[in-house]
């Protein structure tokens, strides 16, 4: 027996305690009419976490380590479990016997991972053999008429593919999910069918330009037109309209403006009848970066506060009810969000798809301010997930705070037993040129912590899908997520201020 674990025990006693305390009001507040059976102890496990993760456990973290006993490094799955079984543990080191408190047995099963691989398997099918992680795809326009392309998609290692609705239309998209149905058949290769709905997205609508190539570079000027006929003010020579016209409204002198995922950074000089004058401060490539149709235009700064759904992603959801195997909704900011997309569910699913699942993607400031409320929120009703969508994610809060943030996230799913798609960029320059940078490959291995990879569309993506399966394969065998040093979460402070 050893007295000098003494106060080791008492100070882990003392933190069950206020985990206690604390998850009680957590859970106090995310209150629903019925909560489904099935992610009942994931919320009750998740508010525990945030409760956790509010404080900085280091030194805990630290002290028990010479001890031999768990870190608590790894107490996601099962919060209350890991603490009662450290104070179990510590209890035979001091001869202090803990007879209030017994080692735990995991729902259901011994795994401690069985929660989290369920909700995967109903999400999003199940994992290939030889890999955890899975592999989503997006849909090129091209899916539509060439079956081989989607056949050999499959044959490399695709479990789900992306259907953006932003993209093409209903006829288009039929054509894909035929193809994809079909290749499934004939290669033995189950695929989930995900159709993202767009939402409020802005985005360049149209270009009106009096130059051959409508470069904008650092000190030019452009206008961001709130106008659907563009005319170009004096001595300005790019003009560019949104697809959301009404969110210039908001924006003041002053504001910043990010094009196409912070190629371009701009300020607002002027306000004029017309739209808004802006300057370029930045640019990605000193000869300037060209301006094109579809990329997105992001309001850092700027609560936007539009509905989740537009009248467009409304008659996208019509026929996304009917023929995907689950949803994702962009933009998700708040249950709130939740609330809404669940009153339009009522009218619009048909009763053998009641249990539609669904993937709220994170790519704002506010979502992640609100995340434990919006998981609360959705995993109560339906199959639920997240998707990091890391490209609007980092220009919305700083590319210097996306790694934090993301691994903050990873975290806070895996204990709610949320599935996570990795998304953005994941081996961009292969898929786009055929050649893969040394980080991409890096970037590979530590999006394995998710349960699944999304690539996105581009002229080498079998070889792409090729390449996340290989590297998948061998590195799982070595890692499986990871432990985290006990700092306290910025997430989770949030949410008792």
């Amino acid at each position: 027996m050893n007295k000098e674990a003494v106060p080791l025990l008492n100070d882990v006693k003392q933190i069950r305690e206020q985990v206690k305390n604390d998850s009680r009001e957590i859970l106090s507040g995310w209150q629903h009419d019925q909560i489904r059976e099935d992610s009942e102890y994931s919320l009750h496990n998740l508010a525990a976490y945030m409760a956790f993760r509010r404080h900085d456990h280091r030194d805990i973290q630290n002290a028990l380590i010479p001890w031999g006993v768990s870190s608590l490094g790894r107490l996601e799955p099962n919060v209350s479990g890991t603490l009662d079984a450290v104070i179990k543990t510590l209890g035979y080191i001091t001869g202090e016997k803990q007879d209030d408190t017994e080692y735990f047995k995991y729902p259901e099963s011994a795994d401690r991972n069985s929660l989290l691989e369920k909700n995967t398997e109903t999400l999003l099918g199940k994992s290939s053999g030889s890999r955890h992680t899975q592999i989503m795809v997006t849909m090129p326009s091209t899916a539509a008429k060439d079956y081989e392309l989607v056949k050999e998609l499959l044959e490399s290692g695709m479990n789900s593919a992306r259907i953006n609705c932003a993209h093409d239309n209903e006829s288009a998209w039929s054509q894909m999910i035929e193809n994809i149905i079909k290749g499934s058949a004939e290669t033995g290769q189950p695929c989930k069918i995900m159709m993202d709905i767009s939402g409020p997205k802005v985005r360049i609508k149209t270009l009106l330009t009096s130059r051959r190539n409508p470069k904008l570079k650092i000190g030019d000027t452009f206008l961001l037109s709130n106008q659907e006929a563009m005319v170009l003010p004096d001595k300005i020579e790019v003009a560019i309209n949104t697809s959301v016209p009404e969110v210039l409204r908001n924006v003041d002198i002053g504001q910043l403006i990010k094009i196409d995922d912070g190629q371009i950074e701009a300020e607002v000089t002027e306000i004029e009848d017309g739209g808004l004058i802006c300057q370029v401060t930045k640019a990605a490539k000193d000869k300037g970066v060209k301006v094109k149709t579809e990329k997105g235009i992001n309001f850092p700064d700027l609560d936007i506060n539009l509905k989740v759904l537009t009248e467009k992603d409304l008659s996208d959801l019509e026929f996304a009810v009917s023929h995907a195997d689950v949803i994702a909704f962009s933009f998700i900011k708040s249950a709130e969000d939740i609330k809404y997309i669940e009153d339009k569910f009522k009218r619009l699913l048909p009763k053998n798809k009641k249990d539609l699942p669904v993937i709220a993607k994170i790519e704002t400031t506010e979502a992640i301010g609100e995340i434990a409320n919006i998981i609360a929120e959705a995993a109560a009703v339906r199959p639920f997930g997240v998707m990091v969508a890391r490209g609007d994610l980092a220009v919305e809060i700083g590319y210097e705070r996306l790694s934090e943030i993301q691994e903050e996230l990873l975290w806070i799913c895996e204990a709610a037993q949320i599935p996570v798609i990795w998304a953005t960029q994941v081996l961009e320059s292969l898929i786009k040129t055929g050649i893969p940078t040394r980080s991409e490959i890096s970037d590979v291995v530590a999006g394995a912590r998710a349960e699944c990879i999304m690539l996105n569309k581009g002229d080498y993506i079998a070889e792409g899908v090729k390449t996340v399966d290989d590297i998948l394969s061998k590195s799982e065998n070595h890692n499986y997520k990871k432990t985290a040093m006990l700092r306290a979460l910025n997430i989770s402070k949030a949410m008792f201020e």
